[in-house]
């Protein structure tokens, strides 16, 4: 057989390497992510030591780290791919409530009627307007650490009846409506899980809310082996039917409570068994129709000042079906007459009681104040429209989120890490940051933080938002370095087997080894072994 002419051989072998080349060589389309390395070990390869050791690594793993301000990875790690972000959700919606609402918006309750009172203190109707102040209750603002200051939790309502008393009313001769119409009623976000609806992380959304609109459940035991424990509710003790089946078990048995409440139903089941001479327990419960329990408490506060209400208390919804029945469904009413008037707290603190502590009925109430004030109609699918105006706002591509609730407790709400590190560069220039970055859990010190990172090199150095649901860990925030540096961060993980506290812990070694990394003398954080992948670019 012939040898084959060089020219022919040439082009083979360049045919050949071509074929190679494109393979091998990651497409325009498809960048290859870098991974930070210096001489050594890479931070690639540590992270993989610390998941080789644990059940996570049969997770899904996303990781992006920017230095502030350059838009450019120092390391990621599938940051381009969506995850369930948990509360890291919050991020997007207190962001955008600082700059879409600005951090002196105050929210306003207030008691009207149609007129004014007449020459004998009577008016028809009397009105408890809710406009989405998610602080109505027990808590006391501002946030400070973790120990929670607590007030009566009906004090608002008593210092309205006592407004409207001073305003010269002695009887209200129709009804007393709690007015929940400046919201949509949508209690739920998208696929919430039915098991989240009885716990006060799974509470119903509402523009009149009470106690965050749970109740606290308490658990003791009872005085011999064998007796009824004691269970009961705080503040609303008759609010529920209670049926108690929780029995005392001798000491050092392994204590078991299970609560239960079928939805729509309002008897509260509580069974197992809690050892003789162990400390009180609890957990916190939601509420089923917080406007009405609203009223009822303003009702009694009202009564209590010798103000007769001759009527029911009725709760004003705005359903959907009316909605799509009307052509202006937030059309302003007729003027009232303002008998009594709280009002909140700026919005900077509210968005630090937010974060550090992660409440999601508060963050879905922001997410609806912003539909209402902004577009002037409440409803969740307006408020997400807001979300991703803001996150073009930011310099965010399209695809890199999936909105489906404010909060994060939605199985259908999916975020890249790539899109969180870019929120957080963003924010980091914004005039808003201060109110941003006070917000967020402080490593060691405070919020879902404060027993994390402790007496690491990272404790104080890290002010990062939490999240956790069923199976998903998430931490994302700032850290800074010892050369006054700021870096973002983000660290997600889905699918994995462990319980919530073991999974934070392996974060926590991850962001660690990150700081770390990033810390280490001479470190060149700006070169790579490969191409750098760029944040998206701001406006």
């Amino acid at each position: 057989m012939d040898r084959p002419p060089f020219r022919i051989l040439l082009h083979r072998f360049l045919g050949l390497l071509f074929l190679w080349a494109y393979v091998a060589w990651p497409s325009a389309g498809s960048p290859r992510e870098p991974y930070h390395r210096t001489g050594g070990a890479s931070l690639d390869q540590h992270i993989a030591r610390i998941l080789a050791g644990t059940e996570m690594r049969r997770g899904f793993w996303g990781i992006g780290v920017v230095e502030g301000g350059r838009e450019k990875f120092l390391y990621a790690r599938d940051s381009d791919h969506l995850f369930l972000p948990a509360s890291n959700m919050k991020l997007f919606t207190t962001a955008a409530a600082l700059e879409k609402l600005g951090p002196d918006f105050v929210f306003r309750t207030t008691v009207e009627a149609d007129q004014a009172p007449d020459s004998v203190g009577r008016v028809a109707d009397l009105r408890l307007v809710g406009r989405g102040d998610p602080n109505l209750g027990s808590r006391v603002l501002p946030y400070e650490g973790n120990g929670r200051r607590n007030v009566p939790a009906d004090l608002v309502f008593q210092q309205l009846a006592d407004q409207v008393k001073a305003a010269g009313v002695r009887e209200v001769s129709g009804n007393l409506i709690a007015d929940d119409s400046y919201f949509l009623y949508e209690p739920y976000s998208f696929d919430w899980s039915v098991d989240d609806l009885q716990w006060a992380y799974g509470a119903p959304v509402t523009a009149l809310a009470f106690n965050d609109n749970s109740l606290q459940l308490h658990f003791a035991a009872g005085a011999a082996r064998g007796d009824r424990a004691r269970v009961w509710l705080d503040p609303a003790p008759d609010y529920y039917r209670l049926l108690n089946r929780l029995e005392t078990s001798a000491p050092g048995t392994v204590k078991r409570i299970f609560v239960e409440r079928a939805p729509g139903s309002m008897d509260l089941d509580v069974w197992g068994q809690i050892p003789l001479g162990s400390e009180e327990d609890g957990d916190r419960v939601a509420i089923a129709n917080p406007p009405e329990l609203a009223g009822q408490i303003f009702r009694r506060a009202l009564e209590a000042r010798g103000i007769t209400v001759r009527g029911e208390v009725r709760v004003q919804h705005l359903k959907r079906s009316e909605a799509a029945a009307s052509a202006d469904p937030f059309a302003p009413s007729r003027p009232r007459v303002v008998l009594g008037e709280h009002r909140s707290r700026p919005l900077r603190e509210e968005i630090v009681l937010i974060n550090k502590t992660s409440l999601n009925l508060h963050a879905e109430m922001l997410l609806r104040t912003m539909a209402r004030e902004l577009r002037n109609y409440g409803s969740l699918t307006v408020g997400l429209e807001v979300l991703l105006d803001f996150v073009t706002q930011a310099g965010i591509p399209s695809g890199e989120t999936r909105f489906a609730d404010g909060s994060g407790l939605s199985r259908e709400t999916l975020v890249t890490p790539r899109a969180i590190v870019a929120l957080l560069d963003y924010m980091s220039r914004s005039p808003r940051f201060e109110a941003f970055f006070d917000s967020l859990p402080v490593a060691g010190l405070d919020g879902t933080l404060a027993e994390r990172f402790k007496g690491t090199v990272a404790e104080g150095r890290i002010h990062a938002k939490t999240g956790s649901i069923e199976h998903t860990s998430s931490l994302s925030g700032y850290m800074d370095l010892p050369s006054r540096k700021r870096l973002a961060f983000s660290v997600m993980i889905n699918n994995h087997p462990l319980k919530s506290r073991e999974a934070s812990a392996v974060i926590d070694q991850i962001v660690l080894e990150i700081y770390r990394h990033f810390s280490a003398p001479n470190r060149a954080a700006t070169k790579r072994a490969g191409a750098a992948a760029s944040l998206p670019k701001s406006p």
